[in-house]
Order: structure tokens, then C-alpha cells, then sequence
């Protein structure tokens, strides 16, 4: 089943075109990859996806609901989360409230009902304390829910970061760049965390990434962008293989 489509969407920043007429489909229980050198246009792709920045020519289909035009909070209530480049954890927040805050856009109660302390309210911030200690258990971080971020190791802080994603039950995960910082052995377990999450939560995944070994061993498709534009789509031994690929990466090497 199609859980995205995207029809010939561009995006341009005064004269310069960073998104020119880029087309996919995500399937469902899928990771795939929007790969690319440096200014390819990918992170710009994420942020058309998640309203970011409006389209400003093309199409795109969440579920078969058109999103185009949908607010980003809106496409987030739908049941698109991501992550960002740069890590963007709340440094005055601890572990757990980082993962709380997460939780917002699914809240079922009022701005009135949350003033007078309703039980309902209570009980459903128990609910949600729970939810977020379930994720720190599932990404082996329990020991951590009082820390603050910025107390925690770089490879952490990735960790609570796909955590805290994973809070409002997403259908569609985005990731920009999980891999940027890890060394060797940290890429390897997000490897193995991405695949796992894919089969036990059922989700679809898209990943901006550098990071080749990453994008290879976890993979189905990769969308390979340059300048703006997809240059080539396939699965990774024939992504590797692609003289156009080869080329907007090797340059004059190839």
C-alpha cells in the first residue's frame, strides 16, 4: 500500500532552484533513502513533506489524503514525525519531559479541562509518562529520564532523538542524517534499531543520509538526488553501480 506519493514537486529560493519537479512513492513497512552530495536538495525534500515550506509546483499524497497544502502541525497529527540534521533536543528539559513534549499534538483534552486538573487530564498524563518510560526501556535509556540532554553522550542524544520521534505513534518516520557523528559501532546499532523498529512498530521510513554503510544495509530503495533533481532510483547494488551517481559524487574521478 502506498503510504506516500509524490507528484513532480519543486521548490525555489529566489532564483535558485533547490527542489526541481522530484517524484517517489513510500510504500508501507519500508526503509528507503534520499541520498546525495552536499546542496542536492535532500533536507529540502523533508521540509516540503512536513510543511516546512510550501510546494510550489506538484503534488503529494499521505494515506491517499492530498497533503500539499497541509500545515505542518497538521501533517504531524496525520502521522508524519522526523528528526533534524542538527540535533534539536530541549536543553532545559530532562530525558523523559523531552519525550513528554513529544506527545502534545495527540493530547484529547482542552486548554480548560487541562486548568481545572480534570481526572481525565491526570489520568491521561499518567498514560503518557508511561508511554515515554516504554520508549526509554525500548531504546535501553531508563537510567537516563532525569538526566538533561545536554549531560548525555553524543550517541545518546541521537537515540533519545529517534525515541522522542517515535512518541505520537507516527506512520511515516523521517530521518535527516541519524548517522551524522556515530562512529563504526554506534552506525551498526542504528542499523540494527531501524530495522527493528520497522518490524515490531510497523512503520514506513525515509532517511536523508551520508553515511553509505548505513544506506546499504538498511535500505529497499534510494532516490539519488543532484542539483535539485533525481538523477536515479533503484535498489542499492544498482545505485552503486550508476555512472550518473558515480559521477555527481566522483566528479572527474569516475
Amino acid at each position: 500500500m502506498e503510504v506516500l506519493k509524490i507528484t513532480d514537486i519543486s521548490k525555489n529560493f529566489g532564483g535558485v532552484a533547490a527542489v526541481t519537479g522530484f517524484s517517489m512513492i513510500q510504500r508501507e513497512n519500508e526503509i528507503t533513502a534520499i541520498i546525495g552530495p552536499n546542496g542536492a536538495g535532500k533536507t529540502t525534500v523533508f521540509n516540503l513533506i512536513t510543511g516546512v515550506y510550501p510546494v510550489d509546483l506538484g503534488r503529494m499524497w499521505f494515506y491517499g489524503t492530498e497533503i500539499t497544502r497541509t500545515p505542518a502541525h497538521a501533517i504531524t497529527a496525520l502521522g508524519i514525525t522526523r528528526t533534524f540534521q542538527n540535533i534539536r533536543l530541549f536543553r532545559n528539559l530532562n530525558v523523559l519531559d523531552n519525550l513528554k513534549v513529544a506527545f502534545g499534538v495527540k493530547f484529547r483534552y482542552t486548554v480548560w479541562e487541562e486548568m481545572a486538573r480534570l481526572s481525565r487530564v491526570r489520568r491521561e498524563e499518567r498514560e503518557v509518562v508511561d508511554l515515554a518510560k516504554s520508549y526509554l526501556a525500548y531504546f535501553g535509556m531508563e537510567k537516563y529520564a532525569t538526566y538533561f540532554p545536554y549531560n548525555l553522550p553524543y550517541g545518546l542524544q541521537r537515540r533519545l532523538e529517534l525515541a522522542r520521534a517515535l512518541m505520537p505513534a507516527p506512520k511515516l518516520l523521517l530521518l535527516d542524517e541519524p548517522g551524522a557523528g556515530l562512529n563504526p559501532r554506534e552506525i551498526r546499532e542504528l542499523i540494527g534499531t531501524l530495522l527493528k523498529v520497522k518490524e515490531e512498530k510497523k512503520l514506513s521510513i525515509i532517511v536523508v543520509e551520508h553515511h553509505m554503510e548505513l544506506v546499504m544495509n538498511s535500505c529497499t530503495t534510494l532516490h539519488v538526488l543532484d542539483f535539485g533533481k533525481k538523477i536515479a532510483e533503484g535498489r542499492p547494488e544498482e545505485i552503486k553501480k550508476n555512472e550518473q551517481v558515480l559521477q555527481a559524487y566522483l566528479g572527474d574521478e569516475v
